[in-house]
């Protein structure tokens, strides 16, 4: 029993851990005043780097603040070449700079034109309630 709350709580720690939202920005431990500055920038100096998986770890919950990290990020060295980064971004292409990610999903009703089986199934599901309540 005792194993098995321990596995149990250890995963409630790693999975709590995922569901940070917004952006993380990573460096190593000696990188701690690049990432202040970058923070700083971005005018997220508030935000503080605590240890992580591969060195610093600076969880930023501001949306605005991630794009801008990213934009200031943009073209310099990146997780590869030993440089600081974001998380969602390793290799800082400034991938949320224009402010969307470049995988956005297409608009509601762009997902119809994509997808017609959404509006089949919506169809059929109008159909069913129909015929139930007649």
């Amino acid at each position: 029993m005792k194993p098995t709350l321990t596995i149990a709580t250890i995963t409630a720690f790693l999975l709590s851990l995922s569901a940070i939202k917004g952006e993380v920005l990573c460096g190593r431990a000696n990188q701690r005043s690049q990432l202040e500055s970058a923070l700083r920038q971005a005018n997220a100096a508030d935000v503080r780097c605590n240890p992580g998986y591969l060195g610093l770890d600076c969880a930023v919950a501001n949306r605005d603040v991630g794009i801008r990290l990213s934009c200031n990020l943009r073209g310099k060295p990146g997780k590869n070449q030993g440089g600081i980064f974001l998380i969602s971004d390793t290799e800082n292409t400034g991938k949320y700079c224009n402010g969307q990610p470049e995988s956005a999903p297409p608009a509601p009703g762009g997902l119809r034109a994509v997808c017609p089986l959404i509006v089949d199934i919506q169809k059929c599901m109008n159909k069913c309630v129909d015929n139930a309540l007649a």
